[in-house]
């Protein structure tokens, strides 16, 4: 069998690609390489920006959810509304410990549009009970105490004694109580931690249990702080509970009607302590009597940078003017973290009823 070879004109045809057709291809494979990292470069720029803000979105929402449950409670077990403002003195052993102001809300402001600082006070009893009272005149100094009911009353527990007209109240451990008795036997306080020699029959002792003194703050690391204070080392212990949050802003608010009469409501809102009343006097026990909600505002940002560019506004919040009380979007000063233009920005609010200042004790 004879083979054949085939022409020149065929062997021609059959050669394969040429240098300007790989040329060709090699820039169309190029052009749609370019695309596809594009495309991919958007999606996850996209991505990043959406999971970056249901990120702040989240940590918002917590720590707001975590801050108004706890707000809730603020004043559960003071005592009769007569004794909030009255200055708490208080030892430990025989040290005598700085001054606690009956405040259920301490609300610091920060300097220059800082974040504040919220401190939160209640009874750590779980079942708020009626101030129980003296039924025989205790002498400060003693180390006994009669009253006319120990309900609700343990060994360790911190009592408060109050007597109208006096503006000193001293916080008292508990030791023992006699079964069957109404004597209750606590750590006599030093001489010289109160102006008063003695406190009279009738003077109410507020059962304040183990107390919950909560405070919340931001720190450098834009962490939400949540802090106990532990009454038997005269510590603040916690941890972050939230991160990424750059901001908390908070109002009071007030009835600051000169005749409280009907349904109480909120008619002024401010961060300072305010004098509601108009006795020339802020922050007295009347002002604080009248505080009967709280604005709070918690500030969040997403985790990275933004890859869309440092365009971001600064955050607001609805809240009131500080002199003249009228409501309006209030610019949240973020602009002193560095690069604060190229993150993105969540602000949630809530007003939150403090109920047991509404309900408080007559």
């Amino acid at each position: 069998m004879r083979f054949m070879y085939p022409s020149k004109k065929i062997i021609r045809r059959i050669q394969g690609l040429g240098l300007t057709d790989l040329m060709v291809g090699l820039a169309i494979g190029l052009l749609a390489t370019l695309v596809i990292i594009k495309v991919a470069v958007l999606f996850e720029a996209r991505r990043k920006s959406t999971t970056g803000i249901a990120d702040a979105q989240m940590n918002a929402s917590y720590a707001l959810a975590n801050l108004s449950r706890d707000v809730r409670m603020a004043g559960l077990g003071l005592g009769p509304s007569e004794a909030l403002g009255c200055i708490v003195r208080r030892t430990l052993g025989t040290t005598v410990l700085p001054d606690w102001p009956l405040w259920p809300v301490t609300l610091i402001d920060g300097v220059n549009g800082a974040p504040d600082t919220l401190l939160i006070l209640s009874s750590g009893k779980a079942q708020s009970l009626t101030a129980a009272q003296l039924i025989a005149p205790y002498a400060v100094g003693s180390d006994v105490m009669m009253v006319n009911s120990t309900l609700g009353m343990t060994t360790g527990d911190r009592l408060l004694l109050y007597e109208s007209g006096n503006t000193q109240c001293p916080l008292i451990g508990v030791t023992s109580i006699p079964i069957g008795e109404y004597r209750i036997l606590h750590s006599a306080l030093p001489a010289g931690l109160l102006a008063a020699t003695a406190y009279q029959e009738g003077a109410a002792v507020i059962n304040l249990g183990a107390i919950h003194h909560q405070r919340y703050t931001i720190n450098a690391n834009n962490q939400l702080l949540m802090e106990r204070y532990d009454i038997t080392t005269d510590k603040w212990q916690g941890s972050a509970f939230a991160s990424d949050v750059v901001s908390l802003q908070a109002q009071l608010g007030y009835d600051a009607r000169a005749t409280l009469s009907g349904a109480l409501r909120v008619t002024r809102w401010s961060a300072a302590a305010f004098d509601a009343n108009a006795n020339g006097r802020a922050g007295d026990a009347d002002d604080l009597r009248r505080i009967l909600a709280i604005r709070i505002a918690v500030v969040s940002r997403s985790a990275q940078r933004s890859d869309q560019g440092c365009s971001s506004v600064m955050p607001t919040w609805r809240a009131a003017n500080e002199s003249t009380g009228e409501m309006e979007d209030t610019p949240i000063a973020v602009n002193t973290m560095t690069d604060w233009a190229c993150y993105r920005y969540r602000v949630l609010q809530a007003e939150i009823p403090l109920r047991n200042l509404i309900w408080s004790d007559s």
